[in-house]
């Protein structure tokens, strides 16, 4: 009798412990996944910014082209030529050869060149034609558009600007704690939002107590609740297109409305521009980084890739756990943006949060070009409210 009551009581454990692991690990992680009316979704996008801001973009990781290799790349509503040469460089040309207009990404790399698969006219990574087989006179304008291109973190970053100026900043140095942690995992997704969404919501000090108060770890909820402290500060000069975003999270009983012990996490966030940024996760368990990447498609469609790094030696089961928590309460928002509109004059009261701070420190990204490409006027610039607090706007 003992040993049928031992089996069952095992098989209860394991049975606990399954459920806990999907319901931690699994099931609670997947986000909403909407249905979208095209026809609106052209109407809803109207009401948004300009899709594609100036700064630096991710076109993928550094690993999706190898030397001698060339590849399509679809990013900021273009299609683009992406080829590494035998020196190991990347260079990222228009994807249309400036002769007769063939897919360069159709064609092969030769030396530092890409070669046109038409008629083999050879591309530089300055969008220089070297060579055209056929003939020794080459055409000054036998030339196709060629992207500035760094490469940092495993990543390929390519600058977009309006205005067709070169770079106001370098990618170089910008994650430095990368180098110290150790590469985990990688996931991309794409997302039906304005990217400007993501930057305002850190600003929205209020909705954090009413949407991001709860945890994923089954019953929890009914004895603890998520405690936010926020702040957000915005850089200056060189670094004007640096924002810094900081979450204390802590765990509160319901009963008594006191701390858990050493139950809480900070987190911060530094934007850099409107490409990327990084998340910094400290907990008594376990740190984490993640590198977060916004690539505007379209109208309202950004692919997002996440990097995930952690210090060598770090529990992978404790790494999924905070990424599983950060995802959550992240998937909670994106169910939300994937069905809201754009607020030009929001309706704030005090409490909300700084969220005319930050528009107003994104609207630096756009120009009158951004929207004369869309084909729209340029909007008055939002003020920079002085106060943390906003008053009800009129």
């Amino acid at each position: 009798m003992f040993f049928y009551f031992l089996v069952a009581v095992v098989a209860a454990l394991i049975i606990v412990l399954v459920s806990f692991y999907l319901a931690v690990f699994v099931i609670g992680k997947k986000r909403k996944r909407h249905t979208f009316d095209e026809e609106y979704e052209k109407e809803r996008a109207k009401n948004y910014p300009p899709p594609y801001p100036n700064g630096w973009f991710s076109l993928g990781s550094s690993s999706m082209v190898k030397a001698g290799q060339v590849i399509e790349v679809a990013a900021l509503g273009q299609k683009f030529a992406v080829f590494r040469g035998e020196d190991g460089k990347v260079g990222v040309l228009d994807v249309y050869c400036p002769h007769l207009n063939a897919n360069l990404a159709n064609g092969c790399v030769k030396g530092n060149n890409v070669v046109c698969p038409f008629h083999a006219w050879e591309f530089d990574k300055d969008g220089k034609c070297a060579h055209i087989p056929y003939t020794d006179t080459i055409p000054r304008k036998a030339q196709t558009k060629a992207y500035h291109v760094q490469e940092n973190w495993g990543l390929i970053m390519l600058w977009h600007h309006s205005d067709g100026i070169a770079p106001t900043w370098s990618t170089e140095g910008c994650l430095k704690e990368v180098e110290e942690y150790k590469y985990h995992s990688m996931t991309s997704d794409v997302l039906r939002i304005h990217l400007q969404d993501f930057a305002e919501n850190g600003a929205d000090y209020a909705h954090f107590a009413f949407v991001h108060d709860i945890l994923t770890i089954p019953f929890a909820n009914k004895f603890v609740y998520v405690k936010h402290t926020l702040n957000i500060e915005f850089g200056e000069g060189e670094k004007g297109h640096e924002a810094y975003f900081s979450d204390q999270a802590d765990l509160v009983f319901r009963k008594n409305d006191q701390l858990v012990p050493q139950a809480g996490g900070f987190a911060t966030v530094t934007f850099f521009g409107p490409g990327f940024l990084v998340f910094k996760f400290k907990t008594r368990v376990a740190n984490v980084l993640l590198v977060k990447t916004f690539t505007p498609l379209g109208e309202l469609k950004v692919r997002m890739d996440d990097y995930v790094y952690a210090p060598k030696g770090t529990p992978g089961l404790m790494i999924k756990y905070i990424l599983g928590e950060a995802s959550a309460q992240f998937h909670d928002d994106i169910a939300i943006w994937e069905k809201k509109n754009f607020a030009t004059k929001p309706l704030l009261v005090k409490g909300d949060g700084p969220i005319m701070k930050m528009r107003a420190w994104y609207s630096q990204f756009y120009t009158e070009n951004s929207y004369l490409q869309r084909g729209t006027a340029a909007p008055a610039k939002p003020i920079m409210a002085e106060e943390e607090e906003l008053v009800e706007v009129e």
